[in-house]
């Protein structure tokens, strides 16, 4: 089975191992539900099942997370990420991050280079050009808004999308 229904049918099954009756799409979302418990045993039993060949995973990462240790950590991110951003578990709503554009450079190897040289700066000054700096590009790199209106995508598409 793939990675989305694995995760969905999990917490689910976790939930009414626990006595709790879980609608999806309902006016809860499951972050108010779930317990640390639940999370951890949710990750256990995926870990049993993706070590088991029951969920699907690309031959790469099969490599990279023959690791348990890895594995482990992948498998922590991806309850999380499903918790947070599935619609059927946060009232049918598409997922708004909290703080949007915080991420913004990371990938930006300029800026990447420009906090690396922060860090290891002590001079205020000089830590204060490199911090406009590091503003001007995260401005120059900011991406366009495009105002996308998901109600008028089909929601065949969102779902498969998990929008």
């Amino acid at each position: 089975m793939n990675q989305r229904l694995a995760t969905t049918s999990t917490l689910l099954a976790v939930l009414q191992e626990r006595g709790v009756e879980y609608e999806l799409n309902g006016k809860t979302p499951i972050a108010e539900v779930l317990s640390d418990s639940d999370i951890k045993t949710t990750q256990s039993t995926l870990f049993a099942m993706f070590r088991g060949g029951q969920v699907e995973m690309s031959a790469e990462a099969k490599v990279k997370f023959q690791d348990d240790k890895e594995l482990k950590k992948y498998i922590s991110g991806l309850v999380s990420n499903w918790v947070r951003k599935a619609p059927e578990f946060n009232n049918g709503s598409a997922y708004v991050p909290k703080n949007p554009g915080s991420r913004a450079g990371q990938g930006d190897s300029q800026i990447k280079n420009m906090r690396l040289l922060l860090a290891q700066t002590t001079d205020p000054e000089t830590r204060k050009v490199i911090e406009q700096h590091i503003a001007a590009r995260q401005e120059e790199i900011k991406p366009v808004e495009t105002n996308i209106d998901f109600d008028k995508i089909p929601e065949a598409l969102r779902s498969k999308l998990g929008l």
